[in-house]
């Protein structure tokens, strides 16, 4: 009894399998020339926009004279980029997290070659 369950697992898996590949094969369904140009359009669209120029943030203090700016909205402008840029920081950081490995707590000492035993010892 046990060798026709083997026979039909060790036969009839790779059948199964061959069966289900080419079943996927066959109905894979290739896309339109209309998909294909939408599909490169929007792709244009999306590098284009990044291209673009950012627009003007919205925190920005608007300071009639630049060249008269008071050392105070010097500050606050300085602030408010520094804060921009470690919310970027952050963000890019938080992106990119599933890929990076984990951080080590623990770290070797062992340095340089095993010592060599000698004759007799």
């Amino acid at each position: 009894m046990t060798e026709i369950l083997w026979l039909l697992i060790v036969i009839g898996g790779p059948i199964l399998i061959a069966v289900l590949l080419a079943y996927a094969m066959l109905n894979r369904r290739k896309r339109s020339t209309g998909e294909v140009a939408a599909q490169r359009s929007a792709t244009r669209q999306l590098y284009e926009e990044k291209e673009k120029p950012a627009p003007a943030p919205l925190n920005k203090v608007a300071t009639p004279d630049e060249s008269r700016e008071t050392p105070a909205t010097r500050s606050l402008r300085a602030e408010r980029a520094r804060a921009d840029a470690e919310e970027e920081l952050e963000e890019g950081l938080e992106d990119t997290f599933p890929a990076s490995d984990p951080v080590s707590a623990t770290s070797t000492t062992t340095t340089g070659a095993p010592k060599q035993r000698r004759n007799g010892q």
